[in-house]
C-alpha cells in the first residue's frame, strides 16, 4: 500500500515521502496522484532529478491555471531504482 509520509513538498527539507511502491514505475504514478489531489488542473513543466546527502529526488515542477508555477519536491529514495 503506497504512504505518502513526510511535509507538502514545497521545499527539499519539506519534501514528500513515497513509500511502499512495489517498482520506480508505480513511484511516479504515485508523485502524480499526490499532485493531483489539490491540483486538480495543472500542466507538468517540468522534471528534475536531484541525488543530496545520499537522498533521492525529483522535483516537479507544474504549470497552474492563470500561469503560476509551483515545484513540488518528492523524496524517491525508497523506490529508485527498482524495476
Amino acid at each position: 500500500m503506497i504512504q505518502y509520509k513526510g511535509g507538502s513538498g514545497s521545499s527539499e527539507q519539506d519534501a514528500v515521502i513515497i513509500l511502499g511502491t512495489e517498482s520506480e514505475l508505480e513511484g511516479v504514478d504515485a508523485e502524480y496522484e499526490f499532485i493531483q489531489s489539490p491540483y486538480e488542473h495543472f500542466e507538468l513543466d517540468s522534471q528534475t532529478f536531484l541525488e543530496k546527502e545520499n537522498k533521492k529526488y525529483d522535483i516537479l515542477t507544474i504549470k497552474l491555471p492563470g500561469g503560476a508555477k509551483k515545484d513540488i519536491w518528492f523524496d524517491i529514495s525508497d523506490f529508485y531504482g527498482r524495476e
